[in-house]
């Protein structure tokens, strides 16, 4: 694996032969452009698209060409009619059915979040939640979608897909490639949380107070009440002060080094303050 100036300097030599050859040097990513998903040296085969495909190459590139991305990624919102008054146009269809199918859909509200575009991300998220089966199953605790699939479990793919779109806000994945939060790796962690019967709605470490900051859900209903735990590492369990909900807890134990605390299935904030 390649990192720093090596990775840079691989992919920018790449980036020069790329342009050329999937007709990215001349793309201005307007709404009339073409260009090319997949080039085959072999047999000099360039598999063309129309401007849906700049989503996919928009994707690829907005680590590392963002500016360009942005470009592609408006060129194919236009082409889809994102960017107008009318209805969503749907950019995929299954090949079989010929039905519409969310792919490119799905694909264009993350990238509109992920370029803070928020009028295209508020039309694309009407249109999913009008046509996409949002459901909220009270028993599991689980919010899925169904696509109209009729499928006995809701797909994986688009769910977890259109959960990144719900999840991140503008320029959150090019962070991930050029800021990356690497202090989380010797910083209070939480790990060891009873899932799926709690989930953690915030973890959050803040250097400056030395606080750890975590929120839990209200957890599955049939579960409501039980006992719960999780563990936190990278703390010195002898000087930390444990809250729950606003109150300081004596509900924890150290084990193997790391501090475990006990709770309820239910809605809870903790705060572990870390300070010596």
């Amino acid at each position: 694996m390649l990192y720093g100036t090596d990775h840079h300097r691989v992919f920018n030599k790449w980036w020069e032969s790329a342009k050329e050859l999937y007709g990215l040097g001349d793309i201005k990513g307007t709404s009339k452009d073409t260009s090319t998903l997949y080039y085959d040296p072999l047999v000099d085969y360039h598999h063309m698209s129309n401007a849906v495909g700049h989503l996919s190459l928009s994707y690829e590139l907005f680590a590392q060409k963002n500016e360009e991305a942005r470009i592609l990624f408006r060129g194919a919102a236009e082409f889809l009619g994102w960017t107008g008054t009318g209805p969503v146009i749907e950019g995929s269809v299954d090949t079989t059915t010929l039905e519409p199918i969310p792919r490119i859909t799905i694909l264009g509200m993350i990238l509109a979040r992920e370029f803070g575009e928020d009028a295209i991300y508020a039309k694309l998220k009407a249109h999913a939640e009008e046509n996409y089966e949002p459901t909220w199953d009270e028993a599991s605790g689980e919010f899925t979608w169904g696509f109209g699939l009729n499928e006995p479990y809701p797909r994986g793919q688009y769910s977890g897909q259109i959960a990144i779109a719900e999840a991140i806000s503008p320029d959150a994945m090019w962070r991930i490639y050029n800021q990356p939060n690497l202090k989380k790796f010797i910083e209070p962690t939480v790990y060891g949380v009873d899932f799926p019967t709690v989930c953690l709605s915030q973890a959050y470490y803040d250097a400056d107070k030395k606080c750890l900051v975590m929120a839990m859900d209200k957890g599955l209903p049939a579960a409501s009440g039980q006992p719960t735990s999780f563990r936190v590492t990278n703390v010195d369990p002898n000087v930390c002060r444990v809250k729950i909900d606003g109150e300081v807890s004596e509900d924890w134990r150290i084990v193997d080094g790391d501090l475990e605390i006990t709770a309820t299935v239910g809605e809870h904030t903790f705060l572990i303050d870390v300070r010596n």
